[in-house]
């Protein structure tokens, strides 16, 4: 799996684009404070943010995926080269609990094992 970054690109694409590769395993972004958009007081009206939108510099990159990567080695690379950290989930039941402990498994073994807990 190829994830194409740039400044434009949702962060909710990235995590779809993930997501629909490893369903037991879920991405998501620490999203500093500052970049947080402000309520406007209509419920629905806060924008989606993009990548371009949590970073002050202008990143832009191929990031390639694959089976044997591990959690640890991706999140190295989307803070290495474009600046973004980022938090993993793997299915547990009905939970979402964040990888941790695990984090130098594959990514085939962790959907794995979410699966088989699932």
């Amino acid at each position: 799996m190829n994830i194409n970054i740039s400044r434009e690109v949702l962060l909710s694409e990235i995590k779809k684009e993930f997501t629909n590769t490893y369903p037991y395993l879920k991405m998501d972004f620490k999203i500093p404070e500052n970049k947080i958009p402000k309520h406007s007081g209509n419920k629905g009206s806060v924008r989606e943010l993009s990548v371009g939108d949590i970073l002050n510099n202008n990143p832009e990159g191929t990031i390639t995926i694959e089976d044997d990567n591990s959690i640890k080695s991706i999140a190295q690379i989307f803070l290495d080269h474009f600046g973004i950290e980022t938090m993993f989930y793997r299915k547990s039941g009905n939970l979402w609990l964040e990888i941790k402990l695990t984090n130098e498994w594959s990514l085939k073994q962790q959907n794995q094992n979410g699966m088989e807990v699932f």
